[in-house]
C-alpha cells in the first residue's frame, strides 16, 4: 500500500464513511481510511433479527464497561460500539431520526455558525435516499436507504393508537421538522437489511483507484511538524506503519476512540497526559469532557399478544428467517424499536423533555446487552432527551490499545432522574388508555408496588442506564472547554479534524447515526472546497 494520501480518515462509522467517500468522489484526490475493525460481511449484521446477537461478541463489539456510577448507586454500564466495518452504524438498532429543529438551532445559538436547523437540513437530504420520496425536507437521491418499517407487530400499532388517545400527536413522518409526538421511526434498511453507512458509502469508494481502506489498524496517534497535522502512526498486529497526510487527518473513531486519540497525540488535559507520560502539545481541558447519553429506563408490561421474545422455536425461528430471505419481511427484518413518543414538559426553570422507544418484546439490559425475557411482554424505554447531567474520559494509559475509562455520571443533576420519573408516570396513563388497557395483564417493571414519587425515583436510580447514545466529547464550540471549532477543525493545531458524535456540543434528542452522517458530509464538503 502506498504511504502518502491527501487526506487520512480515521474511523469507518456514521461519520467517517460519509466523509472518506465524498472526498473521494474527487479524482484528485487520494483517501486512506483506517478502521480497527474487520470486515462486516455477516449475516448477524445483515439480517436486522439478529443485531442483538452481535452485543458483546468481541469479534464485533469492543464491549466496553463504564466505571461505577456513584449517581445510580454505583451500576457499571455496558457501553457497546462496533468493531467492525461501518464502525457502530453496523451494530445498532438502525433507526433513522434527526433529531428536532431546536437542537440544531440551539447549537448554533452557542456560536457555532451554520449549525442551525436550516442549514443542515440540505445536509441531512444529501445524504438520503427516502422511501417515502423528495419534498422540501427530505431527500431521495442520497447513498443512504431510509425505509418504512417492513412489518410492525399488532402491538406496537396499538401502543401508537393508546399514545394518540392520551393526546400524542401522530406524526407520519418524525423527520420532517416535528418534535413533539408519536410515530413510526424510519430505518437505515433497504429491502429489509440493514444498510450501515460502510455498506451506503464505503461500497461505493472502494471501487475508486484514489481509495484505500485498511481493517484491523489501529491508529496510535497523529503526527505533528510545528503544530500542523502531517500523518498517523497505525498499529497492526504486531507491524507499526507511519502513513503521511498531504492535506490533513480527520479523527471518526466515535466518541471514545476520538478524545482517546487526540489525547495520546498530546491534545487534552495537561496533567491526565503528563500523568501516563505523553508530551503535551496542546493543554485542551475539554478533551473526554461533557459526555452526555439518553439516560433511560425500562417499563415493561405483560400482555396477553405473543410478542417477539417468544419467536423462540426452532422451526419458528427457521419460518423468520426464510421470510426475510425471500421477501424482506416478517419478525428477522425488524428494528427492535417500533415507535418512538417525544413529549416536553418544561416548566419554570427545567427543560424536561423524555422519549420512549416502545419495542413489541421484552427483555433485560445485561452486562452483554439485551437477554429476552420468557413472557409475552412488551417494553418502553423512557429515555432523557437535553440532559443537564455530564460525565467525562479519563487517560488510563499510553497504550492505545487500553480503553479510556469512562464516568457517564448520568444523574449528577437530581432534574434528569426526576423527567424519568415523570416519564413512567405517564406511561401508566398510556397503558391505562384503549385500545392498549384491554391487553394489558401486568406491570413487571416499575410494578404496582412502587407508586410515590420517592419509590419511583429510587427505582430510575437503581435501573437506569445510558441507551447507547454517547456524545459531546470533543465539542464544537467557542468557549474554552471547546475541542473544535465550527468548521470541525481541532482548536490549537492545523490540519486535524473531528467528524462524528464526540463534537456534538450537547446530544441531540434522537438517535445519532442520521446526525453523525450529516456532520460527515458537513465536514467533506468543507475539506473539497479549501
Amino acid at each position: 500500500m502506498q504511504s502518502e494520501f491527501d487526506y487520512i480518515v480515521v474511523g469507518s462509522g456514521s461519520g467517517g464513511s460519509v466523509v472518506a467517500s465524498r472526498l473521494s468522489d474527487d479524482p484528485n484526490l487520494s483517501v486512506l481510511l483506517v478502521e480497527a475493525g474487520g470486515s462486516d460481511k455477516s449475516l448477524k449484521i445483515v439480517m436486522p433479527g439478529l443485531a442483538s446477537s452481535v452485543f458483546g461478541d468481541p469479534k464485533y463489539d469492543w464491549c466496553l464497561t463504564a466505571e461505577p456510577d456513584q449517581t445510580r448507586a454505583g451500576q457499571r454500564d455496558y457501553m457497546p460500539r462496533g468493531k467492525v466495518l461501518g464502525g457502530t452504524s453496523a451494530i445498532n438498532a438502525m433507526c433513522f431520526l434527526r433529531g428536532s429543529v431546536e437542537d440544531f438551532d440551539d447549537w448554533a445559538s452557542l456560536g457555532n455558525e451554520d449549525w442551525g436547523y436550516q442549514s443542515v437540513l440540505p445536509y441531512f437530504r444529501k445524504m438520503e435516499r427516502y422511501e417515502g420520496g423528495e419534498n422540501s425536507t427530505r431527500g431521495n437521491t442520497g447513498p443512504q436507504p431510509v425505509s418504512f418499517l417492513r412489518s410492525a407487530h399488532g402491538m406496537s400499532k396499538i401502543f401508537l393508537e393508546a399514545c394518540v388517545g392520551h393526546g400524542a400527536k401522530h406524526i407520519s413522518d418524525l423527520n420532517n421538522g416535528e418534535y413533539e409526538g408519536v410515530g413510526f421511526p424510519q430505518v437505515s434498511q433497504l429491502n429489509g437489511s440493514r444498510y450501515s453507512a460502510a455498506r451506503s458509502f464505503v461500497r461505493r469508494a472502494v471501487k475508486r483507484k484514489n481509495f484505500r481502506l485498511m481493517l484491523k489498524a489501529q491508529v496510535r496517534r497523529v503526527l505533528f511538524e510545528n503544530r500542523t497535522a502531517r500523518g498517523v502512526e497505525v498499529i497492526s498486529g504486531d507491524c507499526r506503519t507511519i502513513f503521511t497526510a498531504r492535506k490533513g487527518v480527520v479523527l471518526s473513531a466515535g466518541v471514545f476512540g476520538s478524545p482517546h486519540i487526540l489525547m495520546l497525540s498530546g491534545i487534552g488535559p495537561a496533567a491526565q497526559l503528563s500523568r501516563v507520560g505523553v508530551d503535551v502539545l496542546v493543554d485542551a481541558p475539554g478533551v473526554g469532557r461533557n459526555l452526555q447519553d439518553h439516560a433511560g429506563t425500562r417499563h415493561v408490561v405483560r400482555v396477553d399478544t405473543k410478542t417477539l421474545n417468544m419467536i423462540v422455536g426452532p422451526m419458528e425461528k427457521l419460518a423468520a428467517g426464510v421470510r426475510w430471505l425471500f421477501l424482506g419481511q416478517g419478525p428477522a427484518a425488524s428494528s427492535m424499536t417500533q415507535v418512538v413518543l417525544a413529549r416536553k414538559l418544561d416548566s419554570g426553570n427545567q427543560r424536561s423533555r423524555f422519549q420512549v422507544l416502545f419495542t413489541p418484546g421484552a427483555y433485560e439490559l445485561g452486562p452483554n446487552g439485551p437477554r429476552f425475557l420468557d413472557r409475552p411482554a412488551v417494553t418502553a424505554i423512557v429515555n432523557v432527551h437535553r440532559p443537564y447531567s455530564s460525565g467525562h474520559l479519563k487517560l488510563a494509559s499510553s497504550d492505545v490499545r487500553e480503553p479510556l475509562t469512562i464516568h457517564p455520571n448520568l444523574f449528577a443533576d437530581e432534574r434528569d432522574a426526576d423527567t424519568l420519573v415523570a416519564g413512567h408516570k405517564i406511561l401508566r396513563e398510556i397503558f391505562a388508555t384503549e385500545p392498549l388497557r384491554s391487553h394489558v395483564v401486568e406491570e413487571l417493571r416499575p410494578g404496582t408496588s412502587l407508586q410515590s414519587d420517592d419509590d419511583l425515583k429510587t427505582f430510575v436510580k437503581e435501573t437506569a442506564k445510558g441507551i447507547f447514545h454517547p456524545a459531546g466529547t470533543c465539542k464544537m464550540g467557542v468557549d474554552s472547554s471547546a475541542v473544535v471549532d465550527s468548521q470541525l477543525s481541532v482548536h490549537g493545531v492545523q490540519n486535524l479534524y473531528v467528524a462524528d458524535a464526540s463534537v456534538m456540543p450537547f446530544v441531540v434528542s434522537a438517535n445519532l447515526s442520521a446526525t453523525c452522517m450529516m456532520i460527515g458530509e458537513r465536514l467533506a464538503e468543507w475539506l473539497k472546497a479549501a
